[in-house]
Parts: structure tokens; sequence; C-alpha cells
């Protein structure tokens, strides 16, 4: 990407009750919550496997017969920052179903295995998202979903695709970057804050339509991160005033030259040029 994202963290926070300014793309450090929460955009791995060491493996699925293993929210803060072993419940939430977590607490529900309570509300009500398969060099995701990785490798869903300039991303939800180089529909974590100049320092803490990306990107940002808007780069030359911080921002390229996937060419960041 052409812009950085630095300062802001790649992951995913689930709301106690989901990419990044530093996501997969360079716009501005940041993570993903589930909420009121967030998590950081580049997963770190270790050895050569690529994946996250822990209590057990979302990929391998270790546990003993009758668990599964789960990413897990230890601090119960909204963000996933370690895995462990539960109980599969019974009868458990298919994918697509409603589901409660335990505590609103991030990996203690009542899916099935495989899946995971994701996109929680204050009361720890969500639905149960399939966790991707395969392993962390060549993930997969059935139904047309794609592989998000995020929270240091810590959280594999499989979710929708969007278009942050068009986005069909269901209500609560924002279209933010993935680590699949794509756009994907996670949970809207911003709350009263996200509009256009706040501090932020996750990729789905600004409202829909804009990105957390870093302080250079925004003028008069004095945090590591701030929200930002996207921009039809079409659009660029003939409303020179759709960014907020104009003149100062532009609209620039989200994606290097030939780098867009197709239906993503247009997509821009209201931004400063270097």
């Amino acid at each position: 990407m052409l812009l950085t994202l630095a300062g802001c963290v790649v992951g995913e926070k689930e709301s106690e009750g989901g990419s990044e300014a530093g996501s997969d793309s360079d716009a501005a450090p940041a993570t993903t919550t589930t909420g009121d929460s967030q998590t950081t955009a580049v997963p770190t791995t270790t050895g050569d496997s690529g994946e996250v060491t822990g209590e057990c493996s979302v990929w391998a699925q270790d546990c003993p017969a009758g668990a599964k293993c789960v990413p897990f929210d230890s601090t119960g803060t909204g963000v996933v920052d370690s895995t462990r072993c539960i109980e599969i419940a019974e009868p458990a939430g298919k994918a697509g179903d409603p589901c409660t977590a335990e505590g609103g607490i991030v990996g203690i529900d009542d899916c099935d295995a495989d899946l995971l309570c994701w996109l929680l509300d204050p009361d720890g009500h969500g639905t149960c998202l399939p966790l991707c398969q395969g392993t962390p060099a060549a993930p997969t995701c059935g139904g047309g979903l794609v592989c998000d990785v995020s929270n240091g490798g810590l959280l594999p869903l499989c979710l929708t695709t969007c278009n942050p300039l068009a986005s069909s991303c269901p209500s609560g939800q924002t279209c933010i970057p993935s680590m699949a180089e794509v756009f994907v529909c996670d949970g809207d974590v911003s709350g009263d804050a996200g509009a256009y100049g706040d501090e932020c320092e996750f990729l789905n803490v600004c409202d829909p339509g804009l990105l957390c990306t870093t302080a250079t990107n925004v003028p008069g940002c004095a945090a590591v991160g701030c929200c930002t808007e996207f921009c039809d780069l079409s659009l660029a030359q003939s409303m020179p005033e759709m960014c907020s911080g104009a003149p100062d921002q532009e609209c620039l390229p989200f994606y290097d030259p030939g780098a867009a996937p197709p239906g993503l060419e247009e997509v821009g960041l209201c931004g400063i040029k270097m």
C-alpha cells in the first residue's frame, strides 16, 4: 500500500456486549476489536510454521475429544491474546446461529467445533462464525468467505468481503482491510467516537466509510492514529474537496500500482502525500 498505517494495531476487538491503522494496508498500525476493544495488524509467528504458540492450536485443533481450540480473551478486555481448549456445548450452535459468550468473554461460547462466537453485543450475544481451516501458510474458508488472520495470528476468522466505497456490510459492521489483501466486514466498535479526525488505535474503531490511519495522514492529529475517509480515485480530480482535510489532504491510492484486486482499483484513502 502507498499509505502508512503507522501506530494502529491489526487485530480485532469484540464489543463487550470483532484489520487497521497498521493492518494489511499501510494506512496506520491498527487492531480490530470484538466490540469495544482492539487488536493488531501484522500477525506474529513462531518458528517456521507460521503458527502462534499457546495452550492449543486453532489450526491443528489438538484439544482432547469433546473440546475445541478457540481464540481467547484472557484479560476480559475484548482483545484476543491467546488460545485455550473449551468443552463443546451440547447442543452447539452452527455457523450463522445466534450464540452467547459466557461473561462476554471471547472464546467461552456455545458454538460448535471450528466456530467462534463473534460480533458480540454488550450482553455477550453474537453470531457463530467459522474459523479458518488449513494452515497459516495456506488458509481456507468455504462459502465464498475470506480468511482474515489478525491479533498476531491468534484470530483466523472466515469473513465476508466488501468494498469500502459501496459497503454492503450489515448494520453494526464496518468494511476494513484484511491480511488477505482485500476488505472484509467486521464489527463496528466505534461507539460514540470514530468520526473524521478522532483518535484511534484499531481498525474497527472508526465509523463505516473511515479507517484508522497514522497521524501523518491526518492534519492536526496529535495521537498515534486518527480516523480518515476512504475516497474514490475516479472522482479525485473532479471532487478534490471529498477529503475533510483538504487542501492538505488528497485522495491517495490504497494499493500499490497494479496490486489492487478486481473491483477495488478505485479505492483510495484521504491522506497527506509525502
